[in-house]
């Protein structure tokens, strides 16, 4: 079994306004913090596991130099068995580049993709975001991951930003496509409770967000053009050119397993779940795993037709009762009829699927369909 694992660089210059992931914005003890990444790595020596996927997520991963990521990345080539064809995926923010020599570095320690936070292409919009870097940036940064080599680069774009139209969120897209990137992922910004949007919110603050019917016509604009122009919309934020999907992400919508190192990284490895504090010094400490518990089978189930549902393939019936004993009833079909006269279903050969239009409304299908199969 090939599994991918995930480490996360819980650094950054600054918090962005909208973000709720695990980050800190004190640097000190990034070199500290790597070290104890590297002593994570090294437990897994000798067991002889096997690895097709590296993914680098933060916080900023890119405020690194290339040659802790060598070191990082040459850790887990002793510690795993890392295949000669892995995915070894690297985020990065357009303001971590000052130096110039870093993409090159980046490209020589072993990473072969990259996942650029862009979020718009109109300047206005970042600053809303408080993002840090310009459009202009954000344009030469691609430019330049192209000239170092990098042949496979994935962008970060977001609507429903602050005083964003439907014109101003095209002219981001077409941006991007011009600008030759292989994988576009797709994010309706969300406003959560102790980020800098969500206490404004709560302040009664005019954050000057689209209205859903807005909403709505920006994410079928982005599908639209998208598809237009060569993408696959093979999970419900995420669309690809051909080959390149985002090989680590569809271990998580496939119930595949990963391991994850770092404050806050998150694992599913031998049918458990766990994860380390999200506290750098208690990372830094030695604390290992934290909220552990082995999945039931139904928790399984239930995880596997939630992500299956997540991506355009969809949820095969038949793998479900065979390997989670799902029983499907009869009138399942009948069941499900009202979701498939609203085209919000597809369903053929006994695999259930969400249209585009139920892409948009997920949340709320995917519970009916638990609901219908009784998990």
């Amino acid at each position: 079994m090939n599994r991918g694992l995930y480490i996360h660089f819980p650094f950054c210059e600054k918090k962005c306004a909208y973000c709720n992931f695990y980050s800190v914005c004190d640097t000190s003890k990034e070199e500290e913090y790597i070290k104890a990444i590297i002593r994570e790595i090294s437990a897994f020596k000798g067991r002889n596991i096997t690895i097709d996927t590296l993914y680098f997520g933060g916080g900023t991963p890119s405020l690194m130099k290339g040659e802790s990521v060598r070191g990082i990345i040459d850790a887990v080539k002793e510690s795993f068995v890392l295949l000669k064809d892995s995915e070894i995926t690297l985020e990065l923010n357009p303001v971590s580049l000052k130096d110039e020599n870093k993409l090159s570095d980046f490209k020589n320690a072993g990473i072969n993709r990259l996942s650029i936070g862009v979020q718009s292409f109109n300047d206005r919009e970042l600053l809303a975001l408080s993002r840090g870097h310009s459009a202009k940036e954000a344009e030469s940064t691609i430019e330049r991951a192209r000239l170092a080599g990098f042949d496979n680069i994935s962008v970060d774009l977001m609507f429903g930003i602050p005083y964003q139209t439907v014109e101003s969120f095209e002219e981001t897209l077409l941006k991007a496509l011009s600008l030759n990137v292989n994988h576009v992922s797709l994010y309706a910004l969300s406003i959560e409770e102790k980020t800098v949007f969500g206490v404004k919110e709560k302040r009664g603050v005019d954050l000057g967000l689209p209205d859903e019917d807005t909403l709505c016509e920006m994410y079928f604009t982005a599908c639209e053009i998208l598809k237009k122009n060569g993408f696959e919309h093979y999970e419900i934020s995420n669309f690809a050119k051909e080959n390149f999907r985002s090989r680590h992400n569809e271990k998580y919508w496939k119930s595949l397993e990963y391991i994850g190192i770092g404050a806050s990284a998150h694992s599913y490895f031998e049918n458990t779940r766990y994860s380390f504090s999200d506290s750098v010094d208690r990372f830094l400490e030695g604390a290992t795993k934290e909220d552990v518990y082995e999945n039931t089978k139904k928790d399984r189930a239930e995880e596997f037709v939630f992500l299956s549902l997540r991506l355009s393939d969809g949820l095969d019936l038949n793998e479900l009762e065979e390997k989670y004993g799902v029983h499907v009833t009869e009138d399942f079909q009948e069941k499900i009829k009202p979701l498939l006269e609203l085209k919000l279903l597809n369903f053929s050969n006994n695999r259930v699927s969400l249209s585009e239009k139920g892409f948009f409304l997920s949340n709320s299908v995917i519970v009916q369909i638990l609901e219908i199969l009784n998990l």
